[in-house]
């Protein structure tokens, strides 16, 4: 089912997008000479070389590292078992060296092999040792617990790696199309100011000819003096946006930089069934997979913390072979067997813990169901979000339609001398102002549909 799901989304969006694949990872950053960057490269670029997703990135391999320490908690270690001293009355020193390993079950055995010098008498001596915890520490859920916590802190530094991977993708594409945003908002504006400096022209020729009035010319200075200044902040804005974006892709770019991307608006939202949207993100957000690692997680602890419930209790065995100081020949045994429980038999706080660890996993649980009706929820809030900028979309249109048709008839008046240039810079104000809503409103379509595969969970792949 899961793999259904996944392959009918990648079909619709590589309908819908242009290809479903296209925010993969790939090393391709290089740019033009005159710094023209795609949305595509700006992702790759983003996603090898952005400052903080290293550090992200340095975070799973330290997790990695800790996930082989504790490994090595069960590899042979050889100890030295060496003293010397010295005294006016004598001399000693003993020389060996001990091999210890423990197994996953919690038993570990020795071997000991030393040679021991006092004043004038060496004795040599060979120990074997065994330690088996009986009740408590017992098993591999209580002796291999360090490294199942690694393995789990190495899977949230990974889920976390995947998230930021998730964010920048986002943060840059939203950026890029801040970019386009502003600089299509700049023609515009320019675009604006040519004309009316055209018609102001035309407006000084026809006043002398008494064709116009003074108030005309001053109207339309006016209007030119504010649309200048209106193009003042959006420059403003575009070079944060381009410090922002070379922020994000961690890399210097001199110069003026350009930026292209997909502008086309094809509305998405009503492809999708707002059922199957939340079946496909319930399958695929890493939130859910993460909460249902926790829950696990808090399972095992509670385990664990079951077992420290039993008191504890080893049994010690060991058996030595000695030489005396003249042939060095092991001739005398020893053995000992102990049992060795310094606990206390009431085990008051392991219990209380045990009951914490009961209801961290009944929270944990409630935190799962929470999860899944949060994301069921933000996805269901994505798809209203875009069905009603589609909505939007359309109006604006047709207030574009209506604002040409105004424009062309205020101008066709003043032309002919049967009205003065009111209208004409009212019909172009309202035009500007209808068009720069019309592409705030389509680029934003556009990012929203970023933002749809985000909370769907398959903006990038894992």
């Amino acid at each position: 089912m899961k793999f259904f799901f996944t392959q009918l989304y990648a079909v619709i969006f590589s309908i819908l997008l242009g290809g479903g694949n296209v925010l993969c990872a790939q090393d391709n950053g290089a740019l033009s000479q005159d710094n023209t960057i795609t949305l595509k490269q700006a992702v790759e670029i983003a996603l090898q070389n952005n400052r903080s997703l290293k550090q992200s990135e340095l975070n799973v391999t330290s997790s990695t590292l800790s996930v082989q320490a504790t490994e090595y908690e069960f590899d042979i270690k050889v100890r030295p078992a060496t003293a010397v001293s010295f005294s006016s009355e004598n001399d000693y020193w003993v020389g060996g060296v001990a091999l210890e390993k423990k197994n996953q079950l919690g038993i570990t055995t020795s071997l000991t092999p030393k040679i021991e010098r006092d004043g004038d008498e060496y004795n040599s001596s060979v120990e074997v040792s065994l330690s088996v915890p009986l009740l408590n520490g017992f098993g591999t859920d209580y002796n291999l617990d360090p490294l199942y916590s690694s393995v789990y802190d190495l899977e949230n530094a990974e889920f976390a790696y995947y998230q930021h991977q998730v964010n920048i993708v986002l943060d840059t594409i939203s950026t890029v199309y801040d970019i386009i945003k502003n600089q299509q908002q700049a023609h515009l504006l320019t675009t604006q100011i040519k004309g009316l400096e055209k018609h102001i022209s035309l407006t000084k020729i026809k006043e002398k000819a008494g064709l116009a009035t003074a108030m005309d010319l001053y109207r339309a200075e006016i209007r030119l003096k504010e649309v200048q200044n209106e193009l003042t902040p959006v420059y403003e804005q575009l070079k944060n946006n381009v410090d922002q974006l070379t922020d994000l892709l961690a890399r210097p770019l001199y110069g003026d930089m350009t930026v292209t991307a997909p502008v086309e608006y094809e509305p998405v939202a009503n492809h999708f069934e707002e059922g199957e949207a939340v079946t496909i993100a319930l399958i695929n957000r890493i939130e859910i997979e993460q909460s249902e690692r926790r829950t696990e997680e808090v399972k095992r602890k509670m385990i664990l913390a079951k077992n420290n419930i039993l008191p504890q209790i080893d049994l010690g065995m060991s058996y030595g072979k000695f030489g005396d100081n003249r042939s060095f020949d092991l001739t005398e045994d020893s053995w000992i067997v102990s049992l060795n429980g310094p606990t206390d038999l009431f085990r008051s706080a392991e219990k209380a813990t045990f009951e914490q660890a009961k209801i961290s996993l009944s929270q944990s649980k409630i935190d799962l169901e929470n999860q899944k009706q949060s994301i069921v929820r933000e996805v269901r809030a994505q798809i209203n979000q875009m069905k009603k900028k589609k909505k939007l979309i359309g109006d604006r249109l047709e207030q574009a339609r209506q604002a040409e048709g105004k424009l062309e008839l205020a101008l066709s008046k003043f032309n002919h001398g049967f009205a003065d240039n009111f209208d004409l810079i009212e019909s172009q104000s309202q035009t500007q102002q209808v068009q720069s809503d019309l592409l705030f409103d389509k680029i934003g379509y556009i990012v929203d549909t970023y933002r749809l595969r985000k909370v769907l969970g398959t903006l990038i792949e894992r």
